[in-house]
């Protein structure tokens, strides 16, 4: 199982200094050659930080079609990248309703960012405290998740 991740999961992380846990929770990761061009962003300060995880534990692969053709289905390239990818036995960490939603139709197996954080703490992956202070930085940051979201988060995260 291949566990691919969008550009938005990547950046939220980075931004916070925590792209490390994904380095801890699954060893490895795969991005589309879209999500690497768009994480490596010239005027971004998390450059260097993602240059220094490609080839070492963030591993980029092919994929076939053409992104532009999802634009109808309010998918951005990055997105329809990774759903171009994706194979059946893949697991994918979406954060955008719509990509969700496409992921769903083809029958893909998917999470987001907070799902795969409550997830870690339960597989006893990283700590409650880890996680927590993750997603009380995510909170407030720019990375959009709403009140209920991230209450169900802490909840399940204190109780696990």
């Amino acid at each position: 199982m291949r566990v691919l991740i969008d550009s938005s999961t990547l950046i939220a992380l980075a931004k916070i200094g925590k792209l490390n846990i994904l380095e801890i929770v699954f060893k490895e990761i795969f991005i589309t050659t879209v999500i690497k061009d768009e994480i490596l962003r010239e005027d971004s300060p998390e450059t260097e930080v993602f240059k220094d995880a490609i080839n070492r534990w963030i591993n980029i692969i092919d994929f076939k079609g053409k992104p532009k053709e999802f634009r109808k289905y309010g998918l951005d390239a990055g997105e329809a990248s990774l759903l171009l990818a994706a194979q059946a036995n893949d697991r994918l960490v979406l954060d955008e309703a719509n990509a969700r939603r496409f992921a769903e139709t083809k029958g893909l197996k998917f999470t987001g960012l907070l799902g795969l954080i409550v997830a870690a703490v339960g597989a006893k992956k990283i700590t409650r405290e880890l996680a927590l202070e993750t997603i009380n930085k995510l909170s407030s940051g720019d990375f959009r998740m709403s009140l209920e979201l991230y209450l169900w988060a802490r909840e399940k995260i204190e109780s696990s």
